[in-house]
Protein backbone atom coordinates (compact mmCIF):
# COMPACT_ATOMS: atom_id res chain seq x y z
CA UNK A 1 0.00 0.00 0.00
CA UNK A 2 3.02 2.15 1.00
CA UNK A 3 4.34 1.66 -2.73
CA UNK A 4 1.16 2.33 -4.12
CA UNK A 5 0.65 5.71 -1.94
CA UNK A 6 4.54 6.75 -3.16
CA UNK A 7 3.75 5.84 -6.56
CA UNK A 8 0.66 7.82 -6.87
CA UNK A 9 2.46 10.97 -5.34
CA UNK A 10 5.03 10.60 -7.66
CA UNK A 11 2.65 10.38 -11.05
CA UNK A 12 0.62 13.45 -9.41
CA UNK A 13 4.07 15.35 -8.78
CA UNK A 14 5.42 14.93 -12.08
CA UNK A 15 2.26 15.65 -13.78
CA UNK A 16 1.88 18.93 -12.14
CA UNK A 17 5.29 19.89 -12.91
CA UNK A 18 4.47 18.73 -16.20
CA UNK A 19 1.27 20.84 -16.65
CA UNK A 20 3.59 23.84 -15.33
CA UNK A 21 6.38 23.19 -17.81
CA UNK A 22 4.04 23.41 -20.71
CA UNK A 23 2.09 26.36 -19.12
CA UNK A 24 5.70 28.00 -19.01
CA UNK A 25 6.41 27.23 -22.70
CA UNK A 26 3.30 28.53 -24.15
CA UNK A 27 3.97 31.81 -21.93
CA UNK A 28 7.31 32.17 -23.73
CA UNK A 29 5.91 31.39 -26.92
CA UNK A 30 3.39 34.02 -26.60
CA UNK A 31 5.39 36.66 -25.12
CA UNK A 32 8.29 35.64 -27.37
CA UNK A 33 5.75 36.12 -30.78
CA UNK A 34 4.30 39.56 -28.89
CA UNK A 35 7.51 40.80 -29.11
CA UNK A 36 8.33 40.06 -32.11
CA UNK A 37 5.26 41.35 -33.31
CA UNK A 38 3.99 44.53 -31.26
CA UNK A 39 7.48 45.19 -29.80
CA UNK A 40 6.02 44.45 -26.39
CA UNK A 41 5.64 41.14 -24.30
CA UNK A 42 1.71 41.68 -24.12
CA UNK A 43 -0.61 42.29 -26.65
CA UNK A 44 -1.60 46.05 -26.68
CA UNK A 45 -1.52 48.71 -24.26
CA UNK A 46 -2.98 48.35 -20.85
CA UNK A 47 -7.02 48.10 -20.31
CA UNK A 48 -9.59 48.99 -17.66
CA UNK A 49 -12.72 47.27 -16.91
CA UNK A 50 -16.05 49.29 -18.28
CA UNK A 51 -19.14 48.05 -17.40
CA UNK A 52 -20.94 49.21 -21.11
CA UNK A 53 -17.98 47.80 -23.48
CA UNK A 54 -16.22 45.18 -21.26
CA UNK A 55 -12.81 47.00 -21.24
CA UNK A 56 -11.34 49.74 -22.88
CA UNK A 57 -8.09 51.59 -22.71
CA UNK A 58 -6.35 53.09 -19.46
CA UNK A 59 -5.49 56.76 -21.44
CA UNK A 60 -9.02 56.99 -22.43
CA UNK A 61 -10.12 58.56 -25.76
CA UNK A 62 -7.38 59.09 -28.28
CA UNK A 63 -6.36 62.16 -29.19
CA UNK A 64 -6.94 63.41 -32.61
CA UNK A 65 -5.35 66.18 -34.61
CA UNK A 66 -6.68 68.63 -36.87
CA UNK A 67 -9.52 69.15 -35.79
CA UNK A 68 -11.90 72.94 -35.20
CA UNK A 69 -15.00 74.18 -34.66
CA UNK A 70 -16.64 76.63 -35.78
CA UNK A 71 -17.52 79.77 -32.76
CA UNK A 72 -21.48 80.56 -32.67
CA UNK A 73 -21.99 78.48 -36.15
CA UNK A 74 -23.39 75.36 -35.44
CA UNK A 75 -24.35 74.75 -38.87
CA UNK A 76 -21.10 74.97 -39.81
CA UNK A 77 -19.32 72.93 -37.61
CA UNK A 78 -19.36 68.37 -38.71
CA UNK A 79 -18.49 65.87 -36.33
CA UNK A 80 -17.07 62.58 -36.82
CA UNK A 81 -16.97 59.74 -34.52
CA UNK A 82 -14.58 56.83 -35.63
CA UNK A 83 -14.67 53.09 -33.96
CA UNK A 84 -12.61 50.23 -34.74
CA UNK A 85 -9.73 48.26 -33.27
CA UNK A 86 -5.95 49.26 -33.44
CA UNK A 87 -5.93 49.76 -36.60
CA UNK A 88 -8.11 52.84 -36.10
CA UNK A 89 -6.44 53.62 -32.90
CA UNK A 90 -3.13 53.70 -34.45
CA UNK A 91 -1.78 54.18 -30.21
CA UNK A 92 1.75 52.81 -31.59
CA UNK A 93 2.05 55.91 -34.33
CA UNK A 94 2.05 59.38 -33.77
CA UNK A 95 -1.88 60.11 -33.06
CA UNK A 96 -1.44 62.82 -35.91
CA UNK A 97 -1.27 59.74 -38.42
CA UNK A 98 -3.79 58.11 -36.91
CA UNK A 99 -7.15 57.26 -39.49
CA UNK A 100 -9.38 60.05 -37.84
CA UNK A 101 -6.96 62.74 -37.71
CA UNK A 102 -5.64 62.16 -41.74
CA UNK A 103 -9.45 62.84 -42.24
CA UNK A 104 -9.82 65.76 -40.02
CA UNK A 105 -6.94 67.24 -41.96
CA UNK A 106 -7.89 66.79 -45.38
CA UNK A 107 -11.41 67.94 -44.89
CA UNK A 108 -10.39 71.06 -42.83
CA UNK A 109 -8.16 71.58 -45.54
CA UNK A 110 -10.73 71.39 -48.61
CA UNK A 111 -14.02 71.89 -47.06
CA UNK A 112 -14.01 75.70 -45.94
CA UNK A 113 -16.46 77.19 -44.68
CA UNK A 114 -17.28 74.03 -42.59
CA UNK A 115 -15.14 72.79 -39.86
CA UNK A 116 -14.32 69.08 -39.08
CA UNK A 117 -14.20 67.34 -35.35
CA UNK A 118 -13.50 64.13 -35.12
CA UNK A 119 -12.83 61.76 -32.53
CA UNK A 120 -10.79 58.59 -32.25
CA UNK A 121 -12.81 55.97 -30.49
CA UNK A 122 -11.00 53.05 -31.50
CA UNK A 123 -9.67 50.43 -29.24
CA UNK A 124 -7.07 47.66 -29.12
CA UNK A 125 -8.55 44.36 -29.88
CA UNK A 126 -12.62 45.52 -30.40
CA UNK A 127 -14.71 43.78 -33.01
CA UNK A 128 -17.84 45.11 -34.14
CA UNK A 129 -19.89 43.53 -30.79
CA UNK A 130 -17.76 45.57 -28.60
CA UNK A 131 -17.77 48.51 -30.76
CA UNK A 132 -21.80 48.53 -30.93
CA UNK A 133 -22.06 48.83 -27.22
CA UNK A 134 -19.11 51.21 -26.95
CA UNK A 135 -21.09 53.51 -29.24
CA UNK A 136 -24.12 52.71 -27.06
CA UNK A 137 -21.76 54.56 -24.30
CA UNK A 138 -20.55 57.55 -25.92
CA UNK A 139 -24.14 58.13 -26.97
CA UNK A 140 -25.38 58.45 -23.86
CA UNK A 141 -22.20 59.81 -22.05
CA UNK A 142 -20.43 62.06 -24.49
CA UNK A 143 -21.14 65.26 -25.16
CA UNK A 144 -20.88 66.14 -28.55
CA UNK A 145 -23.14 64.49 -30.89
CA UNK A 146 -21.96 63.20 -34.39
CA UNK A 147 -23.54 63.84 -37.26
CA UNK A 148 -21.34 61.09 -38.79
CA UNK A 149 -20.75 57.68 -37.13
CA UNK A 150 -17.97 55.39 -39.05
CA UNK A 151 -16.98 51.77 -38.38
CA UNK A 152 -13.87 50.85 -39.38
CA UNK A 153 -14.01 46.47 -39.13
CA UNK A 154 -12.58 43.44 -40.65
CA UNK A 155 -9.97 42.42 -39.26
CA UNK A 156 -10.85 41.62 -35.64
CA UNK A 157 -14.44 40.10 -36.26
CA UNK A 158 -12.68 37.52 -39.16
CA UNK A 159 -10.11 36.45 -36.28
CA UNK A 160 -11.84 36.05 -33.45
CA UNK A 161 -14.24 34.59 -35.09
CA UNK A 162 -11.87 31.53 -36.93
CA UNK A 163 -10.39 31.11 -33.72
CA UNK A 164 -13.85 30.85 -31.47
CA UNK A 165 -15.55 29.38 -33.89
CA UNK A 166 -19.04 31.66 -32.54
CA UNK A 167 -20.94 34.68 -33.78
CA UNK A 168 -20.49 36.03 -29.91
CA UNK A 169 -16.70 35.99 -30.60
CA UNK A 170 -14.34 38.69 -29.29
CA UNK A 171 -11.54 39.48 -27.43
CA UNK A 172 -11.60 37.65 -23.76
CA UNK A 173 -14.92 36.26 -24.24
CA UNK A 174 -13.75 32.79 -23.27
CA UNK A 175 -11.97 33.96 -20.01
CA UNK A 176 -15.18 36.18 -18.82
CA UNK A 177 -17.93 33.40 -19.54
CA UNK A 178 -15.97 30.88 -17.90
CA UNK A 179 -15.35 33.41 -14.65
CA UNK A 180 -19.55 33.97 -14.57
CA UNK A 181 -20.77 30.57 -16.15
CA UNK A 182 -18.53 27.59 -14.86
CA UNK A 183 -19.35 28.02 -11.47
CA UNK A 184 -22.75 25.66 -11.74
CA UNK A 185 -21.16 24.65 -15.23
CA UNK A 186 -18.99 22.35 -14.14
CA UNK A 187 -17.29 20.09 -11.09
CA UNK A 188 -14.51 21.91 -10.77
CA UNK A 189 -16.18 25.33 -11.08
CA UNK A 190 -16.74 25.38 -7.35
CA UNK A 191 -12.53 26.32 -7.28
CA UNK A 192 -12.75 29.77 -8.99
CA UNK A 193 -9.19 30.30 -9.07
CA UNK A 194 -8.02 27.45 -10.52
CA UNK A 195 -11.19 27.49 -13.04
CA UNK A 196 -10.35 31.02 -13.72
CA UNK A 197 -6.75 29.70 -14.14
CA UNK A 198 -8.02 27.00 -16.73
CA UNK A 199 -9.64 29.82 -19.29
CA UNK A 200 -6.75 32.39 -18.81
CA UNK A 201 -3.83 29.44 -19.28
CA UNK A 202 -1.40 30.62 -22.03
CA UNK A 203 -1.40 26.59 -22.76
CA UNK A 204 -5.01 26.78 -23.99
CA UNK A 205 -4.58 30.13 -26.01
CA UNK A 206 -1.26 28.67 -27.83
CA UNK A 207 -3.47 25.74 -28.50
CA UNK A 208 -6.41 27.98 -30.26
CA UNK A 209 -3.96 29.94 -32.21
CA UNK A 210 -2.06 27.53 -33.57
CA UNK A 211 -5.14 25.58 -34.47
CA UNK A 212 -6.90 28.60 -36.01
CA UNK A 213 -3.38 28.90 -38.27
CA UNK A 214 -3.35 25.15 -39.01
CA UNK A 215 -6.91 24.28 -39.64
CA UNK A 216 -9.56 26.01 -42.77
CA UNK A 217 -12.16 27.63 -41.73
CA UNK A 218 -15.27 25.66 -43.68
CA UNK A 219 -17.27 28.34 -45.64
CA UNK A 220 -20.31 26.45 -45.37
CA UNK A 221 -20.57 25.65 -41.64
CA UNK A 222 -23.82 27.11 -39.80
CA UNK A 223 -21.35 28.95 -37.36
CA UNK A 224 -20.20 31.02 -40.55
CA UNK A 225 -23.66 31.38 -41.69
CA UNK A 226 -24.67 32.20 -38.22
CA UNK A 227 -22.25 34.80 -37.75
CA UNK A 228 -22.40 36.71 -40.67
CA UNK A 229 -26.38 36.71 -40.03
CA UNK A 230 -26.17 38.46 -36.49
CA UNK A 231 -23.05 40.53 -37.95
CA UNK A 232 -25.13 42.25 -40.39
CA UNK A 233 -28.17 42.51 -38.00
CA UNK A 234 -25.75 44.88 -35.75
CA UNK A 235 -24.68 47.18 -38.59
CA UNK A 236 -28.75 47.36 -39.52
CA UNK A 237 -29.21 48.15 -35.61
CA UNK A 238 -26.66 50.54 -35.68
CA UNK A 239 -27.69 52.22 -38.55
CA UNK A 240 -31.12 52.54 -37.41
CA UNK A 241 -29.58 53.91 -33.88
CA UNK A 242 -27.78 56.64 -35.60
CA UNK A 243 -30.40 57.68 -37.45
CA UNK A 244 -32.39 57.77 -34.32
CA UNK A 245 -29.58 60.16 -33.10
CA UNK A 246 -29.52 62.28 -36.10
CA UNK A 247 -26.47 60.81 -37.69
CA UNK A 248 -25.96 58.99 -40.83
CA UNK A 249 -23.81 55.44 -40.04
CA UNK A 250 -20.92 54.07 -42.49
CA UNK A 251 -19.04 50.64 -42.31
CA UNK A 252 -15.88 50.69 -44.12
CA UNK A 253 -14.63 46.96 -44.30
CA UNK A 254 -10.66 47.28 -43.87
CA UNK A 255 -7.87 46.49 -46.29
CA UNK A 256 -5.32 43.58 -45.33
CA UNK A 257 -2.63 42.03 -46.74
CA UNK A 258 -4.11 38.79 -45.94
CA UNK A 259 -7.67 39.25 -48.12
CA UNK A 260 -6.09 41.77 -50.92
CA UNK A 261 -6.40 39.82 -54.60
CA UNK A 262 -5.22 42.60 -56.96
CA UNK A 263 -2.17 42.52 -59.08
CA UNK A 264 -1.15 46.41 -59.14
CA UNK A 265 1.77 46.76 -55.74
CA UNK A 266 4.58 48.11 -57.21
CA UNK A 267 7.04 45.24 -57.72
CA UNK A 268 9.85 46.73 -55.19
CA UNK A 269 7.22 47.26 -52.35
CA UNK A 270 5.67 43.92 -52.93
CA UNK A 271 9.10 42.18 -52.71
CA UNK A 272 9.54 44.25 -49.45
CA UNK A 273 6.53 43.49 -47.61
CA UNK A 274 7.10 39.74 -48.54
CA UNK A 275 10.44 40.06 -46.33
CA UNK A 276 8.27 41.95 -43.43
CA UNK A 277 5.13 39.95 -43.13
CA UNK A 278 5.69 37.30 -41.16
CA UNK A 279 3.54 33.70 -41.26
CA UNK A 280 2.81 33.38 -45.06
CA UNK A 281 4.84 30.57 -45.16
CA UNK A 282 4.35 29.11 -41.66
CA UNK A 283 0.95 29.80 -41.20
CA UNK A 284 -0.73 28.71 -44.64
CA UNK A 285 -4.34 28.91 -43.51
CA UNK A 286 -3.99 32.28 -42.06
CA UNK A 287 -4.79 34.09 -45.55
CA UNK A 288 -7.40 31.18 -46.32
CA UNK A 289 -9.95 32.14 -43.42
CA UNK A 290 -9.43 36.18 -43.97
CA UNK A 291 -10.40 35.25 -47.34
CA UNK A 292 -13.12 32.31 -46.48
CA UNK A 293 -14.67 35.23 -43.58
CA UNK A 294 -14.15 38.66 -45.60
CA UNK A 295 -16.18 36.70 -48.95
CA UNK A 296 -18.94 35.95 -46.22
CA UNK A 297 -19.30 39.34 -45.18
CA UNK A 298 -18.97 40.34 -48.42
CA UNK A 299 -22.06 38.92 -49.47
CA UNK A 300 -24.09 39.67 -46.50
CA UNK A 301 -23.43 43.37 -47.00
CA UNK A 302 -23.66 43.57 -50.03
CA UNK A 303 -26.20 46.42 -51.20
CA UNK A 304 -26.55 48.20 -47.87
CA UNK A 305 -26.71 52.13 -48.09
CA UNK A 306 -24.33 52.20 -45.47
CA UNK A 307 -21.23 49.76 -46.48
CA UNK A 308 -18.13 50.79 -48.53
CA UNK A 309 -15.97 47.86 -49.29
CA UNK A 310 -11.97 49.03 -49.16
CA UNK A 311 -10.71 45.49 -49.43
CA UNK A 312 -8.62 46.63 -52.26
CA UNK A 313 -8.05 49.97 -51.25
CA UNK A 314 -4.58 49.78 -51.03
CA UNK A 315 -3.87 47.86 -54.26
CA UNK A 316 -2.24 51.14 -55.92
CA UNK A 317 0.32 51.90 -53.42
CA UNK A 318 4.05 52.95 -54.27
CA UNK A 319 5.31 52.76 -50.71
CA UNK A 320 4.49 49.53 -48.18
CA UNK A 321 1.39 49.73 -46.45
CA UNK A 322 1.73 47.07 -43.82
CA UNK A 323 3.64 46.05 -40.71
CA UNK A 324 4.48 42.65 -39.72
CA UNK A 325 1.40 40.99 -38.66
CA UNK A 326 -0.21 42.38 -41.91
CA UNK A 327 -2.83 43.54 -40.29
CA UNK A 328 -1.53 47.23 -39.14
CA UNK A 329 -0.73 49.65 -41.30
CA UNK A 330 2.71 52.34 -41.51
CA UNK A 331 1.60 56.24 -42.32
CA UNK A 332 1.35 55.42 -46.05
CA UNK A 333 -1.01 52.97 -45.38
CA UNK A 334 -3.36 54.90 -43.19
CA UNK A 335 -2.34 57.93 -45.52
CA UNK A 336 -4.13 55.75 -48.69
CA UNK A 337 -6.93 54.38 -46.36
CA UNK A 338 -8.10 58.17 -45.19
CA UNK A 339 -7.84 59.18 -48.85
CA UNK A 340 -10.19 55.61 -49.40
CA UNK A 341 -12.33 56.60 -46.71
CA UNK A 342 -12.83 60.45 -47.89
CA UNK A 343 -15.74 60.13 -50.57
CA UNK A 344 -17.73 57.78 -48.65
CA UNK A 345 -17.58 60.57 -45.92
CA UNK A 346 -18.36 63.36 -47.95
CA UNK A 347 -21.24 61.58 -49.45
CA UNK A 348 -22.89 60.92 -46.32
CA UNK A 349 -22.49 64.86 -45.12
CA UNK A 350 -23.35 65.97 -48.63
CA UNK A 351 -20.50 67.38 -49.37
CA UNK A 352 -19.24 67.70 -52.94
CA UNK A 353 -16.19 65.43 -53.89
CA UNK A 354 -13.02 66.67 -54.63
CA UNK A 355 -9.59 65.84 -56.49
CA UNK A 356 -7.84 64.13 -53.58
CA UNK A 357 -10.82 61.59 -52.45
CA UNK A 358 -9.73 57.90 -53.64
CA UNK A 359 -11.14 54.77 -53.55
CA UNK A 360 -15.08 53.36 -53.49
CA UNK A 361 -18.22 55.74 -52.57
Amino acid sequence: MKRFFKATLQIVKWAVIGVLCLEALSFAVITTTNWIIYGNLREGPKAVYDPYALFLMENGVWPTAYSKYVDNHPELSKVIWFFGGSTMRASAAPYAMSIPSLVAKNLNETEKPYAFNCFNFGVNSFNSLLESKYLEKQLIEFPIRPDLVVFYDGANDANYFAVQKTPYAHEGRERVQGVIESYYKSGYGILKPINAAYFASFTRELLQKLLYTAKPVDPNSPELAAFVDLTVKRYDFLNRLCAAEGAQFLLALQPLYWVETCSGVDAAVAAQEKDTILGRKTFPYVRENFMTVYAALERGLAGKPYFVNLREALCGRNAPAYTADGVHNTDAGREGIAAAMLPAIRARLSLPKTANDGGPQ
